[in-house]
């Protein structure tokens, strides 16, 4: 299985009970999206497993996996990121993306000068922040609209402010 055809979509934090379930760290800002995944990947198993029950309990998911049947079985997925088929993915509205989609893309100024490549997003609380890095050199920009003129298919177009980039 290629890395490209499955998508991250959290990290297992503990187990949660005695029947098997675990506790999920979601790697999206809406929890609820996981709770209604109906498969997942455990880490790097390249079978799929059923989603047998879930739930959102305040920014955490309980899920229920197929096969993972008690406790002990559960606390040795801990820190087993989980993935879901690229083609299982939700449809995005207008103005959001999926973090997968962003990463290595090339990002340029409004006057065209090369700034790097997105080499990560920091997920914050009040708004996500994209690392841009080339040459040795990184740049953070905060993925609002006062800076991100545009996001392109092949391309991030950003208008910094004096000393963003220094």
């Amino acid at each position: 299985m290629n890395e490209k055809d499955k998508v991250l979509v959290g990290e297992i934090t503990s187990a949660h009970g005695i029947r098997g379930m675990v506790k999920v760290y979601p790697s999206t800002d809406t929890p609820e999206r996981l709770a209604e995944i109906q498969r997942i990947y455990l880490g790097d198993d390249t079978s799929l497993r059923e989603i047998e029950s879930s739930s959102v309990q305040k920014s955490m998911v309980l899920l229920k996996i197929e096969g993972i049947d008690d406790r002990n079985a559960s606390e040795r997925l801990r820190g087993v990121k989980l993935y879901i088929p690229l083609e299982d993915r939700k449809p995005l509205e207008e103005g959001q993306f999926f973090i997968d989609d962003l990463i290595d893309l090339p990002v340029y100024t409004v006057e065209g000068d090369s700034i790097g490549n997105v080499s990560d997003i920091l997920t914050q609380h009040v708004n996500d922040i994209l690392v841009i890095r080339d040459e040795g050199k990184e740049h953070l920009i905060p993925f609002v609209g006062a800076f991100i003129k545009s996001v392109e298919e092949d391309r991030i177009i950003v208008d910094p402010i004096e000393g963003m980039l220094s």
